[in-house]
C-alpha cells in the first residue's frame, strides 16, 4: 500500500496508467491489480512462488522510491495474505482417469465368463 499526500490522486493515476517498470511475466506474476483512492494506491500482486514475491519486492521498492517519492505521505506498507478465495475453473472438474467399472476399481471381471458349450 502506498499512502498518498493530499491532492496527488491525479498524478498517482497517471503513474498507474504507465504500468509498472518491469515485465509481469519476467518476475513470474500470475496477475496484478491496482486500486486507487484519494488517500492511497493499493497494489495487489499474485504469484505462485515465494521467489517471485522476493524478486518483485526488490523491484517495487526501487520503483516506489523513484517514481512515487513526491507523492508518498509515508512509507510503503506490505500486507500479508491471510485469507483468500478463488472460484474453481470448470476445467478443474474434468478428469481423464478411467470410469470405475468391471475390471477396474470394483474388482469385477472385465469380461463375463464364457459359458461352456459342453455343459449343455
Amino acid at each position: 500500500m502506498l499512502p498518498l499526500k493530499e491532492g496527488t490522486h491525479d498524478r498517482a493515476a497517471a503513474l498507474i496508467e504507465q504500468r509498472p517498470p518491469f515485465d509481469p511475466e519476467q518476475v513470474s506474476l500470475e496477475r496484478y491489480h491496482v486500486f486507487l483512492t484519494d488517500r492511497e494506491a493499493i497494489l495487489v500482486f499474485e504469484a505462485d512462488s515465494a521467489e517471485a514475491v522476493d524478486r518483485l519486492g526488490k523491484r517495487l521498492g526501487l520503483w516506489a522510491a523513484a517514481a512515487w517519492k513526491e507523492l508518498l505521505a509515508g512509507p510503503v506498507r506490505l500486507a500479508e495474505d491471510v485469507s483468500s478465495w478463488v472460484r474453481p475453473q470448470p476445467d478443474e472438474y474434468v478428469s481423464s482417469t478411467p470410469c470405475p467399472g468391471p475390471g477396474d476399481s470394483d474388482g469385477g471381471d472385465l469380461y463375463a465368463p464364457e459359458e461352456s458349450t459342453q455343459a449343455r
